[in-house]
């Protein structure tokens, strides 16, 4: 008889921790974002009917709404250092996915105490209240391996964090994932391009010959989301979205950039290597580099 009892308590645990799309509570922070929208349109396609984000950047919150235009979705204005507002939030919330973050390395490198507010004590904030969760899913950086700059080292800490917090909460499920550049995403090097070719006809870049990795953010909502909602999760495991993983040298997306929406009186200034910036990132393995007609089809999907 006592082994069936524990059995049977066992199968009541690990049902406890499926997710049910339809009935799950989700919170995204920092929803209002480009990735964090792609990731709430993915669980409104797959089926949820409860989400809420959390962003402090009015103007994007009303972008949002608009662009995401669903009754299930929720768009609160808030900030994720706020302990009490966090704690309110989170009594309501089974699934979390915790994009929000200073995400530029030349800001944090500007504004170190800044990116330690949000990126850390915003991060601690919401696991702090993370108890009575069953999911959380937070979005790390390739910057955070080979750290040399401040933003890779508040992704690399925040990693250690919610690894700890499996040990803290027993029961919860919180994975890391580690994406590279979100391709197209908002305030991304392409923005930065069109507001200086719309300015001057001329983009602006640092080292023609760096390369980074990227993945489009409909691949990198579609891996995070699948993580989140696997029966079981490798917690030990940093998660890597390998397979959508793409390549590029700075020089082979300038002049694709320019293909697509400059004219034949478009250049390309070079300025130099800003503080913090690797010449390469370092990932889990190498891919190969895009072809310019390959980041050509990339930019045309974003235009």
């Amino acid at each position: 008889m006592k082994k069936i009892t524990k059995k049977r308590t066992i199968a009541r645990k690990n049902n406890a921790n499926k997710i049910d799309l339809k009935s799950a509570r989700f919170l995204v922070t920092g929803g209002s974002g480009s990735f964090g929208r792609n990731i709430i349109k993915k669980l409104l396609a797959l089926g949820a009917r409860n989400i809420l984000s959390i962003s402090r950047n009015e103007d994007l919150i009303k972008q949002a709404e608009t662009d995401v235009g669903s009754p299930f979705v929720k768009f609160k204005l808030g900030d994720i250092t706020d302990k009490e507002f966090i704690n309110n939030i989170m009594k309501e919330v089974d699934v979390v996915f915790h994009t929000a973050a200073i995400k530029h390395v030349s800001l944090a490198e500007q504004n170190p105490r800044e990116a330690y507010r949000s990126n850390i004590l915003g991060l601690l904030n919401v696991l702090n209240s993370s108890t009575s969760i069953k999911r959380f899913v937070h979005i790390s950086s390739d910057k955070a391996i080979g750290v040399t700059n401040c933003y890779g080292a508040t992704k690399l800490l925040g990693e250690y964090l919610v690894k700890e917090s499996n040990d803290i909460n027993r029961g919860n499920i919180y994975a890391v994932i580690r994406c590279p550049n979100l391709f197209g995403s908002r305030g991304s090097v392409l923005d930065a391009w069109a507001q200086q070719l719309k300015k001057n006809n001329t983009i602006r870049i640092s080292d023609p010959e760096m390369t980074r990795y990227f993945i489009t953010l409909s691949d990198a909502a579609d891996f995070v989301v699948d993580i989140a909602l696997m029966d079981n999760v490798d917690t030990k495991e940093i998660h890597y979205p390998l397979k959508f993983t793409k390549k590029f040298r700075l020089k082979d997306l300038a002049e694709a950039f320019l293909k697509v929406r400059g004219n034949k009186n478009s250049s390309i200034e070079i300025i130099g290597v800003s503080p913090g910036e690797k010449k390469h990132e370092d990932y889990i393995a190498d891919v190969p580099l895009c072809s310019v007609a390959e980041l050509v089809t990339f930019l045309k999907t974003t235009n």
